[in-house]
């Protein structure tokens, strides 16, 4: 009996570590794939979009809904409490089964967006320093080419826009596109100043980086000599025992 209970608690403990480890690769897949829907659901409201452009959004839809689809039916198989999983995921479940209703979709944007923040501590680190640059493109992106409707200017296409930002943001800046209203340069201030931020973070992570090898290896020349010191005393054992 002892036996049996023992080999259901392993069992539980391996389900619910590769749970954990399943959570912690999709993390940052998941989130991009949830900050992609916002030109989707933004465009189909605001955008003068073309017939080609409309059935590339419902492709696109109809992929980044599977993905979650999947995912959720995944981690559910593995978990090992799975109706404590559904009571935790309900809002999952809603959006899963509910995939064309539009309200619902954007809360699977804050939902998955939102599960990646894990606490202050993770902010320097370098995925979330991914998502914070992935998500000030799309979110510029998706601004400028909004405000530009009315103008129709080169940034009025999502394609340009998305381009604008990401040479903006790399403040590579190659001036080819630029916004033509107040509050389309506005977005491209805050863009230009959070590019700033985040190579500066990731600048500051490289540099840690290399602060502390030399930490490396002193700790290996310690080691060493430590060693060297011990072989040294059982040499002098040896030859006073001679």
């Amino acid at each position: 009996m002892n036996k049996n209970i023992y080999i259901d608690k392993t069992r539980f403990e391996k389900k619910e570590a590769l749970l954990k480890t399943i959570e912690r690769y999709t993390e940052l897949p998941l989130t991009i794939a949830a900050l992609l829907m916002v030109p989707l659901l933004v465009g189909h409201f605001f955008w003068n979009l073309s017939e080609t452009t409309k059935n590339i959004f419902v492709v696109l839809d109809i992929f980044i809904w599977a993905i979650f689809a999947a995912d959720f039916l995944i981690k559910l198989a593995v978990s090992p409490k799975k109706i404590s999983y559904i009571r935790n995921h309900w809002l999952d479940i809603i959006v899963i089964a509910l995939p064309w209703f539009r309200p619902v979709r954007i809360i699977r944007v804050i939902v998955f967006a939102a599960r990646s923040y894990q606490g202050v501590k993770r902010i320097g680190q370098p995925d979330f320093l991914l998502i914070y640059a992935i998500a000030l493109i799309i979110f510029s992106a998706t601004a400028v080419t909004t405000i530009e409707q009315s103008s129709q200017t080169n940034l009025s296409s999502f394609s340009n826009a998305l381009w604008w930002a990401f040479a903006t943001i790399t403040t590579v800046g190659y001036g080819d596109m630029t916004p033509s209203t107040e509050l389309g340069r506005g977005v491209g201030y805050v863009l230009m100043l959070g590019g700033i931020g985040i190579f500066g973070a990731i600048t500051a992570n490289l540099a840690s980086v290399f602060v502390k090898q030399p930490e490396n290896n002193d700790d290996a020349i310690n080691e060493l000599t430590k060693e060297i010191k011990s072989l040294r005393n059982e040499l002098s054992t040896v030859q006073s025992g001679k």
